[in-house]
């Protein structure tokens, strides 16, 4: 059974003949979805023997070798055709940027889904830099830690500084956790800013930008 993170992921899949999921691991996901006809045939890559061999066993219980393609690499390298979707989740957002930033041809303009414990504004700036765009960001709440399941689509779109640290299809989500995510997030900015405000020489800047991020976050919940 996936966790409310996984579950999320593949209630955004893409149905296709042929995806990737690269950082596979366990291959939970890429199960759930071969299983429930979504994606036909996936590839599934680590940069790990072990994690490898962890996903080979798990599709093999599950019946689902004959449809796996199991390829040793690092990040995009090990891709050649193109895929009707792209997953890399669960890794930090520094990781993900480097990623996408040094193979963005092997992507071959195919949706992507992307999730990061850490750093989103890099995963969202890399985004921008291939050329890409999202075209959502939906908030989930799993085991007591809030997550961005982040999708994006080739075409440029060009994000405010604001935007690449906050999101902008996040505020258009209908998520359930959106609020609290939110409520979570403007928690977390007012924590730091107090922080600042506290210290011997303030950072004039950096105390106007997180105010400016807080006001927005206001904006933005419901009453």
């Amino acid at each position: 059974m996936l966790d409310a993170r996984l579950s999320l992921a593949l209630s955004l899949y893409e149905p296709c003949s042929l995806a990737a999921d690269i950082g596979t691991d366990h291959a939970h996901l890429p199960i759930a979805l071969l299983r429930s006809g979504r994606c036909q045939r996936m590839i599934l890559s680590d940069i790990s023997p072990d994690a490898l061999s962890n996903a080979r066993g798990n599709i093999a219980r599950a019946g689902l070798t004959s449809r796996v393609d199991f390829r040793l690499g690092d990040g995009l390298a090990p891709l050649g055709e193109r895929c009707g979707m792209i997953s890399i989740l669960g890794m930090g957002g520094r990781t993900i940027q480097e990623m996408l930033l040094r193979h963005p041809e092997a992507l071959q303009e195919a949706p992507l889904l992307l999730s990061a414990h850490t750093d989103l504004p890099l995963v969202r700036q890399a985004v921008m830099d291939i050329g890409y765009h999202l075209v959502s960001e939906t908030p989930c709440l799993d085991a007591g830690r809030y997550y961005l399941m982040l999708k994006a689509l080739p075409g440029p779109e060009a994000l405010t500084p604001q935007e690449l640290r906050l999101g902008k299809q996040l505020f258009f989500s209908d998520a359930p956790a959106l609020q609290p995510y939110l409520a979570h997030r403007l928690s977390v900015l007012s924590h730091k800013l107090q922080g600042l405000q506290r210290a011997a020489s303030p950072d004039k800047a950096q105390i106007a930008e997180l105010e400016s991020d807080i006001e927005y976050l206001k904006g933005a919940m419901i009453p």
